[in-house]
C-alpha cells in the first residue's frame, strides 16, 4: 500500500502562498487588536516612560538574571 501522495508543484505553490497570506493576515489582525487593548497600551506606555527615564537594564544583565547563557 502506498503511503505517499504525489501532488503537482502548482498545487503546493498555491498552498504555500495561501499559508503565507494567512500568516500575514493573522499578524495584521493581532497588531490591530493589540492597538485597541487598553491594558496592552498602558503597558507599552509604562515601558516607554521607563525607557525614556533610563530605567532599563542591558540584555546581558537580563540574561544573567534569568540564567540564560
Amino acid at each position: 500500500m502506498q503511503k505517499t501522495v504525489e501532488m503537482p508543484v502548482s498545487l503546493i505553490s498555491k498552498i504555500s502562498r495561501a499559508a503565507k497570506a494567512f500568516e500575514e493576515l493573522k499578524d495584521e489582525l493581532e497588531d490591530f487588536l493589540l492597538s485597541k487593548d487598553p491594558k496592552f497600551l498602558e503597558k507599552m506606555h509604562k515601558a516607554k516612560n521607563a525607557h525614556l527615564a533610563g530605567k532599563t537594564r542591558s540584555l546581558k544583565d537580563l540574561k544573567k538574571e534569568l540564567c540564560i547563557e
